[in-house]
């Protein structure tokens, strides 16, 4: 690599882990367990400067190397996201019921080491500058309060619920207290200074925020992004970012209609060959109706996962030729947000791998959760999706951090997507009603291109958001109800999947009509994984080159 340009990209990769301290400490860079981002308008203005600053080191660059100028070009894209998150002023509304500090704080004690003084030591830092840090996320509400940027009613009330919950939970028996995290016995010093942190500094900080949010927050009717002032344009910020793509919302809409349509008449065929009748709300009733289909209690719908995740992982040498070292782990999601959560997430490795990824289920009320879902999700979140992309990326010793960690959204949640239906020709859907829930997440995921736009670009409301998915989409009703207020606080985010998986989808037809017998299926997803994640562009362009190479050497 261009000297220059490692070295700038090395220079931003360590300011991203001092800027986003926890981020660190998620990828297991203990350097700054002590400390917690500043989210201040004055710690924003700074990141802004220093964004700006490389922006110009990396457009000043002379590069000749092909590989170079397209680490140049991610690079100067993530500034560009970057910068512009700070500039539509998404800070100054966002607090939201799946990442906010009442989350985020508590899942942060999976990933934070506590092996011995030293480490407590750092919480116990980090505990103490949490006060401080909820007084610049409290600030950064207000100014959004006085520009007309505030949080819809109902994802308020979700968050109060949470900080109820909390501050309903005595310090002593909460999970930020050092007496409940496991490990070993530490001294009596220590406990006293980490307990004393909880109970002044934590507990009194989200106190505040309560306390703000209930008596000074005037929530809004709507839910949409349009509605904000300059919401028009942060809305399409947000599919530009998320699609790597020019996409308009009144485009990505027509494209969500059209895909609803196609997948609903494969799942109309099922239903057929099953049950006799074309009438999908028919077919779903009838299998919501009986228990059988449904888990019995948290540990059945573990072990079900747990079997279906070792039987894939077998299946993937005949698809792959890379595979990664580090494994996949599964875990159910923590009591204190399954109540609110999606039904599963992944969580990578960390970054010397000592740590598995994970595999998060959902457990919270498995009576309701479809066992014939279960192996749709797990290739989703496990493998060959999240975890088999992003652990091979992490693993690629030649790119630079930034890179080994790219999270261009519609590279990643469009190759999960992907292998959803690659799953169906390595035989992981055993049965009809398997394959019955790969299509249910495939219509999931073409709705939201429907309703995401419908709540930020059309004026759409919750409700009308909510009933769109009840006739097309079969999930749980809470299910529902948890997705769709994922999508009014993530705006845009929900488009990446569909979109994402249509050029993954595009791109392996493509490479087989023109290579023919000549294609390989291994060789196809080692090299559309090699690279990291890219914006979808850069995949195209990248494909059609390895194309070019593979017809060269069989001409």
């Amino acid at each position: 690599m261009n000297q220059a340009l490692g070295a700038l990209a090395r220079e931003y990769w360590d300011w991203m882990l001092k800027t986003n301290p926890t981020m660190a400490t998620y990828l297991g860079d203990r350097r700054y367990d002590d400390l917690l981002p500043d989210i201040s308008a004055a710690g924003l203005a700074a990141q802004d400067h220093d964004l700006a600053r490389f922006e110009q080191q990396v457009t000043g660059l002379t590069l000749q190397d092909e590989a170079d100028k397209l680490t140049a070009e991610l690079l100067r894209l993530k500034l560009r996201d970057q910068r512009a998150e700070i500039r539509h002023g998404f800070h100054e509304w966002v607090l939201d019921q799946l990442a906010g500090p009442q989350v985020w704080l508590l899942e942060l004690l999976n990933y934070q080491p506590l092996k011995n003084d030293e480490d407590l030591e750092r919480l116990t830092r980090r505990y103490q500058a949490f006060q401080p840090y909820m007084q610049g996320w409290v600030a950064n509400l207000r100014d959004g309060v006085k520009q007309g940027r505030v949080l819809p009613a109902v994802i308020l009330e979700r968050v109060l619920g949470q900080l109820h919950d909390l501050l309903n939970t005595p310090p002593n028996d909460s999970p930020l207290h050092p007496r409940n995290q496991e490990g070993p016995r530490f001294s009596r010093t220590a406990l006293a200074a980490c307990e004393k942190a909880v109970t002044e500094q934590v507990y009194p900080a989200y106190r505040s925020l309560r306390d703000f949010l209930e008596d000074d927050y005037p929530a809004r009717d709507t839910v949409g992004l349009s509605a904000l002032p300059g919401g028009a344009e942060a809305y399409q910020y947000r599919i530009h970012a998320h699609t790597t793509t020019p996409l308009t919302a009144a485009q990505v809409h027509e494209l969500g209609i059209g895909q609803v349509a196609a997948l609903e008449k494969e799942m109309a065929e099922v239903a057929r060959s099953v049950a006799g009748t074309t009438d999908i709300q028919k077919f779903r009733r009838s299998l919501q109706d009986d228990s059988e289909h449904f888990y019995a209690n948290r540990e059945d719908l573990l072990d079900d996962y747990r079997a279906i995740l070792t039987q894939v992982e077998a299946m993937l040498p005949r698809w792959f030729g890379r595979l990664p070292a580090s494994r996949c782990d599964l875990k159910p999601i923590e009591s204190f947000r399954e109540k609110d959560c999606i039904a599963a997430f992944y969580y990578p490795p960390s970054e010397d791998f000592s740590r598995a990824g994970v595999f998060y289920v959902n457990t919270y009320e498995p009576g309701t959760r479809p066992r014939y879902h279960a192996p749709a999700l797990t290739v989703h979140e496990a493998v060959p999706g999240h975890h088999l992309q992003i652990a091979l990326a992490m693993e690629q010793s030649d790119l630079p951090d930034f890179r080994r960690h790219g999270d261009f959204t519609a590279y990643v949640e469009g190759w999960a997507l992907y292998t959803e239906r690659l799953a169906n020709e390595m035989g992981v859907y055993r049965d009809a009603l398997s394959r019955f829930g790969m299509l249910t997440f495939q219509v999931w995921r073409a709705a939201r291109l429907v309703v995401d736009t419908g709540l930020h670009a059309m004026g759409w409301s919750r409700e009308q958001a909510i009933q769109y998915f009840e006739d097309h989409v079969g999930l749980p009703s809470m299910e529902i109800v948890n997705e769709i207020d994922r999508y009014i606080m993530w705006p845009g985010q929900a488009l990446a999947y569909a979109v994402g998986m249509n050029e993954f989808l595009a791109l392996r037809r493509l490479a087989e009509d023109r290579l023919g017998s000549r294609f390989d299926i291994k060789a196809f997803h080692d090299e559309v994984l090699r690279h990291g994640a890219l914006p979808l562009s850069v995949l195209r362009h990248l494909v059609e080159q390895y194309v070019e190479r593979r017809r060269l050497v069989h001409s």
